[in-house]
């Protein structure tokens, strides 16, 4: 069923059923409250979603196209079979979220926090992470490429085995128990010598 009155059909439906098989397009929705909101099997294309809050809710075989969710709550909200496409998630925060069997190609996640999550089976490509939030994160068979990494805090994330070789990873934050195994190109090793006090000369 294609729609775009996003908030209006949640209301209606979610403090009863899950919101099952929209397809919703040019929602322009902003400053909404759907905490415990429970959608599956819909799409989302060309929606302007910002500073909602969708804390506890549950995604589920969802795809989103050319969406902007900026500023908005993700708090302990799980997302399963997920996959965003060239969105915005600025300043979105995902604080203790789980994330499996997801998929985020040329998106803007500046500013985005993650900390104390879960990333299960996860592709991230050709996004931007800058300036971001990845603290105590949990990463399993987790996939990066061609991201950048710039600037952004990656304190407690066992980074054993994740591959940046073909990422910015330029003024990181990360401690030494974090890059242990950690899979870098030459010039990445280089930057990072810094956190040991080596000067390579």
């Amino acid at each position: 069923m294609k729609e775009n009155k996003f908030y209006e059909i949640c209301k209606e439906l979610y403090e009863v059923d899950e919101v099952k098989d929209y397809e919703f397009f040019n929602v322009d929705e902003k400053r909404l409250n759907l905490q415990g909101v429970d959608i599956n099997k819909c799409s989302f294309k060309n929606c302007k979603i910002t500073d909602f809050n969708f804390e506890n809710s549950s995604f589920s075989n969802i795809e989103f196209q050319n969406c902007d969710f900026s500023n908005s709550k993700f708090v302990g909200t799980t997302f399963v079979r997920v996959t965003f496409k060239n969105c915005k998630l600025i300043g979105c925060d995902f604080t203790e979220s789980s994330l499996y069997d997801i998929k985020i190609e040329e998106s803007n996640l500046k500013y985005i926090n993650l900390n104390l999550s879960v990333l299960k089976n996860t592709i991230i490509n050709k996004s931007n992470l800058q300036n971001s939030s990845i603290s105590e994160v949990k990463l399993k068979n987790v996939n990066f490429k061609e991201n950048d990494f710039e600037n952004s805090q990656l304190f407690r994330t066992n980074l054993k085995n994740i591959d940046f070789r073909t990422c910015n990873i330029g003024g990181i934050i990360v401690g030494l128990e974090d890059i242990k195994g950690m899979i870098v190109n030459n010039m990445q090793a280089i930057q990072l010598s810094k956190l040991l006090g080596i000067v390579i000369k």
